[in-house]
């Protein structure tokens, strides 16, 4: 597990209300390109600044959106976080580690369980995509 410190309650707000905050005019960070696991493609990161900005960017068009954080003093986002999607029937849809706090997955409508496993201890969540509004789940440890 990587611990990135970070201001993590401003990202929190930004995710969970749809704020965006400022972005750079930079094109998408090499580290950003989506990548591809069976049927879901991805993109993982937002470590430093100029990746959390590109990933807020690329936000809208993933209709799940998990961040990966601490709680505590001070509270820090986490990366290499092991991440398995299973849809309805139990069937791995996505079986990837984070490259950064946060990860974004092109995933159909439906129903699905999230695991996310930091240094062996595990959050579930089960989440309901649909393609009307983005999906945000935040895991904390």
């Amino acid at each position: 597990m990587k611990l990135i410190n970070s201001a993590i309650c401003v990202a929190l707000f930004a995710l969970g209300s749809g704020v965006i905050l400022p972005s750079t005019a930079a094109g998408t960070l090499a580290s950003l390109e989506a990548r591809q696991d069976g049927p879901v493609s991805f993109v993982s990161g937002g470590v430093g600044e100029e990746e959390r900005q590109q990933i807020e960017k690329l936000s809208a068009d993933y209709p799940l959106q998990l961040l990966f954080a601490t709680k505590g003093s001070p509270n820090e986002y986490l990366a290499d976080v092991k991440v398995q999607i299973k849809d309805k029937d139990g069937k791995m849809v996505l079986d990837a580690v984070s490259q950064g706090p946060f990860l974004l997955a092109k995933m159909p409508a439906g129903k699905y369980s999230i695991s996310a496993d930091s240094e062996g201890v595990v959050k579930r969540q089960t989440v309901q995509v649909t393609a009307a509004k983005p999906q945000r789940v935040v895991f904390v440890w």
